[in-house]
């Protein structure tokens, strides 16, 4: 039988990091994620997920921006396929409200 070596190699070698699309939605446009990033799995790319609204809110409250408004990152593979919503806005911190009047909020999560 004639394997070639490359054939061989990759048969081997490593399976394939999951390459994840983080592919932003407002109400008004819908901005694709054509490049893509490569993480170790989906809680990863969960986790990146949160960490881009976080950059997304605060870049809308550094514009004068209302950031309350509702706003989603849709993870898709390498097909196209959705495996994650995320929707997002800011409100009052966790463990602190808006103001000092109002009570602190506890975390959840929420599946």
């Amino acid at each position: 039988m004639g394997f070639s070596l490359r054939l061989l190699n990759a048969l081997l070698s490593e399976p394939a990091v999951p390459r994840y699309y983080f592919h932003y939605r407002t109400d008004d446009e819908l901005i694709r994620d054509t490049d893509g990033s490569e993480l170790p799995d989906l809680d990863a790319a969960e986790h990146n997920a949160a960490a881009l609204a976080k950059a997304i809110v605060e870049h809308a409250k550094s514009k004068g921006e209302d950031p309350t408004l509702p706003r989603s990152i849709e993870i898709t593979d390498s097909d196209g396929e959705e495996l994650l919503y995320l929707v997002f806005w800011a409100g009052p911190k966790v463990g602190g409200g808006i103001d000092d009047d109002e009570p602190p909020l506890e975390p959840q999560t929420v599946h």
